[in-house]
C-alpha cells in the first residue's frame, strides 16, 4: 500500500486542485454531450469555453501553488505534467465543439453514440484514479484502472476503422466526408488525452509507492 495523501501532509492542496481538474474535463464531456443531442439548439461554445477558462485558472493556481511551496513531496516536474496533461482535455473536446457549429448540418444523423460513451467511461475513470490517488490505493487497483483507459483508447482505434470505412465507401458527399474525417480524428484525439492523463498518473503512483 501506498498514501500519497500520507506523504504530502499539509500538501494536498494539489491533489484538490487536480480533482478540480478531473470535474472540469466531466464539465467539457457534458458540453459536448448536449450538444450532439441537438447541434442547432447551442448557438455557442460557452459552456466549453467555461470549463476550460476554470481548468486554465487551476492550472494557473497549480502553477502559483508550486512557486509558493518550498517543499512537495512529489516531484515537481511530475506536478506540472500531470497539470499540463490534464489542461489538453477541456481544450481537445473544445476544439470538437468547435468543429460541430462551423457545419451543424453535417452531424444530423450521424451516430456518436459509442464515441461519447467512451469518453464518459474515460472520463469516470480519470476521476476515479485521481480519488484513489489521493487516499491511497494498491498499485494493482491503479493498474487496473490505467489498463481500462488504454482498452477504452484501443477499442475506439477499433471504432475509428469502421468509421473510415464506412466515409471511404462512397456514400456521403466529399465536403460531409471531409468534416466527419476531421470530427472523428479530434474524438479520437479527446480520447487519447485522457490515455496520456492516466499514463501521468500511474508513473507517479509507481514513483512514490
Amino acid at each position: 500500500m501506498f498514501s500519497l495523501q500520507k506523504i504530502l501532509g499539509k500538501e494536498d492542496k494539489f491533489f484538490d486542485l487536480f480533482e478540480e481538474s478531473a470535474a472540469h474535463t466531466t464539465e467539457s464531456v457534458q458540453a459536448l454531450v448536449s450538444l450532439i443531442k441537438d447541434p442547432k439548439r447551442l448557438q455557442s461554445l460557452e459552456e466549453f469555453s467555461t470549463a476550460r477558462r476554470r481548468e486554465k485558472k487551476t492550472a494557473n493556481d497549480i502553477s502559483d501553488a508550486l512557486i509558493n511551496t518550498f517543499v512537495t513531496a512529489l516531484d515537481r516536474e511530475d506536478i506540472e505534467s500531470l497539470a499540463q496533461t490534464l489542461y489538453k482535455i477541456p481544450k481537445t473536446i473544445e476544439k470538437v465543439g468547435e468543429r460541430i457549429l462551423l457545419a451543424p448540418q453535417y452531424v444530423e444523423g450521424q451516430d456518436f453514440t459509442r464515441h461519447i460513451a467512451m469518453l464518459q467511461d474515460a472520463s469516470t475513470t480519470l476521476c476515479t484514479m485521481l480519488k484513489e490517488m489521493r487516499k491511497g490505493s494498491n498499485l494493482e487497483e491503479m493498474r487496473s484502472l490505467n489498463a481500462r483507459l488504454h482498452e477504452i483508447e484501443s477499442n475506439h482505434d477499433e471504432l475509428m476503422m469502421t468509421v473510415l470505412r464506412e466515409l471511404y465507401s462512397g456514400k456521403y458527399e466529399p465536403m460531409k466526408s471531409m468534416f466527419l474525417m476531421d470530427l472523428f480524428e479530434l474524438l479520437e484525439k479527446g480520447i487519447d488525452r485522457f490515455r496520456d492523463a492516466g499514463n501521468v498518473i500511474n508513473h507517479i503512483s509507481l514513483k512514490n509507492s
